[in-house]
C-alpha cells in the first residue's frame, strides 16, 4: 500500500518538475556584464572628462578611504561610451556615489541661482537633476529638484554619512556620504552613452567641495 502512494505521489510531482525546469527556468534574462571597473589598477578606459574649456586630458584617478575612486570632480562632465553591445533589451548602471565636503543642498549661495546640482543622464534621458547635503542644509535626493517633495533631510537615503572628508571637511568623521545609484531601463540598440555633471558652487572650488564614483557597472539584460 505504501509502494502504492509512493507511485502516485511521484506520478503527481513528476509534470510539476517537468514545468519547473523547463518552463520557468527558461524565462530567466540573460545578463551579461559590459563594464565594470573599481579603479583600483588606475584606468579610466571608456571614460572621458570635460570642463569648462572642453576635454580634460589628465587622469582623474583619486585616493580616497584606502581605495582608488574616479574623481574628485566640481563643474565637471564625465561621460561613459560603449559600443558593440551584446543582445538586450534593457541596461542597468550600478554604481557608488561619493559626495566630498560641504555640500548645501537646496541652499543658494548669495548671489548664485542654482543650488548645488548633480545630473546623470541616459542616452538622451534625463535620470537625476538632484542636489546633496553633508551639512544643516536639506537635499532633494531621493528625488528630482524641483519636482513633488524636494525638501529631505541631509543624507537622505544615504548608504554611508561617516566617511572621512577630502579637503574641506578632512577632519571630519562625517564629510563625506556615499550614495548607491542604480538604475535599469529599457533598451535595445547596439551602443549608449552616460554621463554625469555636477553645476556646484562656488565654481570649481574643489577644497570646498567636490564627487566622485566607484565600482561603476553596466549590465546588459535579455528579458525572454
Amino acid at each position: 500500500m505504501k509502494k502504492q502512494r509512493l507511485s502516485f505521489l511521484v506520478l503527481l510531482l513528476f509534470p510539476l518538475l517537468a514545468f519547473l525546469s523547463g518552463g520557468c527556468f527558461k524565462r530567466l534574462p540573460d545578463k551579461h556584464e559590459v563594464y565594470f571597473n573599481d579603479f583600483e589598477k588606475g584606468s579610466q578606459a571608456k571614460l572621458t572628462i570635460f570642463d569648462h574649456n572642453g576635454k580634460v586630458d589628465s587622469s582623474k584617478i583619486a585616493s580616497f578611504n584606502n581605495g582608488k575612486v574616479f574623481g574628485f570632480f566640481n563643474n565637471n562632465r564625465i561621460e561613459l561610451d560603449l559600443d558593440h553591445l551584446p543582445e538586450h533589451n534593457a541596461l542597468k548602471v550600478e554604481f557608488d556615489l561619493l559626495i566630498h565636503d560641504a555640500w548645501d543642498g537646496n541652499y543658494i549661495r548669495p548671489g548664485s541661482t542654482i543650488p548645488d546640482v548633480w545630473q546623470m543622464m541616459f542616452g538622451n534621458d534625463l535620470v537625476y537633476q538632484t542636489t546633496f547635503s553633508n551639512t544643516t542644509y536639506p537635499q532633494s535626493f531621493p528625488v528630482n529638484y524641483g519636482t513633488g517633495t524636494t525638501s529631505n533631510p541631509p543624507g537622505a537615503n544615504a548608504w554611508n554619512r561617516s566617511l572621512p572628508g577630502v579637503c574641506a571637511l578632512q577632519s571630519s568623521a562625517n564629510g563625506s556620504s556615499l550614495y548607491k545609484i542604480e538604475f535599469l531601463t529599457g533598451h535595445s540598440g547596439g551602443a549608449i552613452k552616460i554621463a554625469c555633471n555636477d553645476a556646484l558652487q562656488p565654481y570649481m572650488s574643489y577644497c570646498n567641495k567636490s564627487w566622485s564614483i566607484d565600482n561603476l557597472r553596466l549590465t546588459a539584460i535579455k528579458y525572454n
